[in-house]
């Protein structure tokens, strides 16, 4: 069994179950075993030695970290930085792991003049990374096996990761966002900013990724 975290604010997880639904399907599909979709309030450790999960994959989410508690939550820190089960981000999730791990995450810049704003709904007058975009891997990492060294994969997000902690290595960057992926030097623990978990056949680089991903982790619960 594999986790499904949403890290989103327990009415928006209400409101877009739908959409995490879909996620988890996919999830599912390319780890090969069933995923138990669960809300981030809901961790703990004896949730952990009832299922036994052998990866945990963390959801993106639009809430506002300063209108909920993620970042605060204790029990939800702690399966962050203390489980030794193999891990990954995705997007808000990413950013959120970053944070627990030591690193300073925060908006991206103002527009400026003349550049439009892909989705003046959220956020407007901030700069996004919103649709399709390349990704340039500028360190080689078994997560990118059989990937080219550029990525083309989903973005929806106006936050980012200003500063990495000092066990956190950069992997992957776009021209606007400088930490699109990172992995934790001693642990199989990886944060992406774009959307694995939302790619299509049209785009698929963030499929493999996800596939890489679990072949590690089920390579980790073997050894």
């Amino acid at each position: 069994m594999i986790w499904y975290v949403v890290t989103d604010s327990q009415e928006n997880y209400r409101q877009y179950a739908g959409a995490f639904c879909h996620h988890k399907f996919t999830l599912e599909r390319l780890a090969h075993d069933c995923c138990l979709m669960l809300h981030y309030k809901q961790v703990n450790r004896r949730l952990l030695s009832e299922t036994c999960p052998w990866a945990i994959c963390h959801s993106g989410g639009s809430a506002l970290y300063d209108s909920y508690d993620v970042l605060e939550d204790k029990a939800y820190g702690e399966c962050i930085r203390r489980w030794d089960i193999p891990q990954i981000g995705f997007c808000g999730g990413s950013q959120i792991l970053a944070t627990k791990l030591g690193s300073t995450i925060g908006p991206m810049r103002a527009l400026r003049d003349g550049e439009a704003d892909h989705n003046p709904g959220y956020h407007p007058g901030q700069l996004k990374e919103w649709g399709v975009y390349p990704v340039r891997i500028v360190r080689r990492d078994p997560l990118f096996n059989g990937l080219d060294g550029t990525l083309h994969v989903q973005e929806y997000h106006s936050w980012e990761v200003k500063d990495l902690g000092r066990d956190l290595v950069l992997l992957a960057s776009s021209e606007h966002c400088r930490v699109q992926a990172f992995v934790q030097r001693e642990r199989l623990l990886y944060g992406t900013q774009f959307h694995p978990e939302q790619s299509h056949d049209n785009y698929p680089d963030g499929f493999k990724v996800l596939l890489n991903f679990f072949r590690l982790a089920r390579r980790c619960r073997a050894k």
